[in-house]
C-alpha cells in the first residue's frame, strides 16, 4: 500500500492511490498485510528470492513468469496469497491479463527477463526483442493504472567495465557486437521508466544488478558461478575465459532481494538508475579454484580464449565490480553474506536438486 505523509483514515485506499500517483511527491511502497505486490520473472532464482521476503512481510504476491528461466519448485504453490500465472509478459495474447495483473497491484517488480551472455550472443533478435517486448508491455500498463514499478536493468549497459568500481555516472557504452544488443534494449526499457517518472510522475525504480548469484541458479543460464559449480560437481573442467583475470563481485540473491525492497522505499532514488552488487572483488580464475575447493572435488580448471568459444566478435568484458554507494548511504543497504557463503549455498541447493532430478 502507500503511505501519505498525513494520513486521512477516511478515506478509502482507493482515493488515496489516485491522489498521490497525480504528482511528483508520490509517497513509499508499504509492504505488508495490505499490499498486493506482482512480480514478473517471480519464478527465477531473483524472482523467488523477492517472492520469499513478500510473504513473509504478509504481502499478497502474483508472480508472471512463463517458466523459461524459472520453476514452479522455486514457489511455495500452495500458499494461499501466492497467485501464479505462466504466460511471457511481451505476448500480444496476454496484454489483456497483463493489464488486469498490474491494475490489481499496489507496486510492481519486472524481473522477467532472457538471461545470460551466451544467449545474448546466440539469439541476438530473439533476446533484443523479448526484452523490449516485456518491458514496453509492462510499462504501457503501469502508466495506464498509475501503479509504481521498479525494473530491474543490467550492470551489461556498463559495456566492457572500467578499472575501478563503477558509479551510476558512468557512461552507458554499447557498439553493434552482439552481446550488447542485451544490454542496448535493457537501456532502452530504462529510458521509458524514467520518463513515467518525470514525464508523468508516477514513482519508478531503476536498478542495475552485478553478479547476482546463489541458491536456485541453473547453469543452463550460462551464469559464471553455476556453471563452475556444475562442472566441478560432475567432476569435468571448468573452462575460464582467457587470462582469468577479470574482476567480478558477487551478490547473494537473498541480500539482492532486500535491496531491491530498500530501494524501492526510497524517495529519493526514484526515476535514477541504482547499482545493486557485491563488495567483494573476485577475478573469475580465483572464482574457479573457490569452486573447487568448496565442492571437495579434484576438477580441474582449464584456461581457453573467449573467442575460440564464442567466435571474433564477442564481446569480451574485463573488470566490472560495481561502486554501491549511492545505495548504501540512501537506504543503509549493505550485502550480509560473502561470496565464499554465496559459493557454499549455490552448491548446496546444486547438490540437492541433482538428487531430486
Amino acid at each position: 500500500m502507500y503511505r501519505k505523509t498525513v494520513p486521512d483514515v477516511a478515506r478509502p485506499r482507493a482515493f488515496w492511490r489516485a491522489k498521490i500517483l497525480d504528482n511528483h511527491s508520490a509517497d513509499l511502497v508499504e509492504f505488508g498485510a495490505h499490499t498486493h505486490v506482482l512480480v514478473t520473472g517471480g519464478a527465477g532464482f531473483v524472482g523467488s528470492a523477492l517472492v520469499d521476503i513478500l510473504l513473509a512481510r504478509n504481502c499478497s504476491v502474483t508472480v508472471i513468469d512463463d517458466l523459461s528461466n524459472g520453476s514452479l519448485r522455486n514457489l511455495p504453490a500452495g500458499d494461499p496469497r501466492l497467485k501464479i500465472r505462466t504466460f511471457r509478459v511481451g505476448d500480444q495474447a496476454f496484454n489483456a491479463a497483463v493489464h488486469n495483473e498490474v491494475g490489481q497491484a499496489d507496486a510492481v517488480f519486472h524481473l522477467a527477463s532472457p538471461i545470460g551472455v551466451q544467449r545474448a550472443h546466440k539469439e541476438r533478435f530473439a533476446v533484443t526483442s523479448g526484452i523490449l517486448e516485456s518491458g514496453c508491455a509492462i510499462v504501457e500498463a503501469c502508466q495506464f493504472h498509475r501503479r509504481p514499478i521498479l525494473y530491474t536493468s543490467s550492470s551489461e549497459v556498463y559495456g566492457s567495465g572500467r578499472d575501478r568500481p563503477i558509479t551510476e555516472s558512468d557512461p552507458v557504452m554499447t557498439d553493434i557486437r552482439p552481446r550488447w544488443g542485451y544490454a542496448a534494449a535493457k537501456a532502452a526499457v530504462e529510458h521509458l521508466v524514467a520518463g513515467m517518472f518525470f514525464d508523468f510522475g508516477i514513482p519508478t525504480w531503476i536498478v542495475r544488478p552485478f553478479n547476482m548469484a546463489g541458491p536456485r541458479q541453473r547453469a543452463a543460464t550460462g551464469l559464471v558461478l553455476p556453471v563452475f559449480v556444475d562442472a566441478a560437481l560432475r567432476g569435468e573442467p571448468l573452462v575460464v575465459h582467457d587470462d582469468g583475470e577479470q574482476r567480478r563481485a558477487f551478490l547473494h540473491v537473498a541480500d539482492a532481494a532486500e535491496g531491491l525492497l530498500l530501494v524501492m522505499q526510497s524517495r529519493s532514488l526514484r526515476g535514477r538508475p541504482v547499482n545493486l552488487g557485491g563488495s567483494e572483488a573476485v577475478q573469475i580464475g580465483n572464482l574457479a579454484r573457490m569452486v573447487v575447493e568448496a565442492t571437495k572435488t579434484n576438477a580441474p580448471i582449464v584456461m581457453k580464449p573467449s573467442n575460440s568459444i564464442y567466435g571474433e566478435r564477442f564481446a569480451v568484458t574485463y573488470d566490472r565490480v560495481p561502486d554501491t554507494n549511492l545505495l548504501t548511504t540512501t537506504t543503509g543497504w549493505r550485502p550480509v553474506r560473502s561470496t565464499r557463503q554465496t559459493i557454499v549455498d549455490c552448491i548446496e541447493h546444486m547438490r540437492t536438486e541433482r538428487v531430486m532430478a
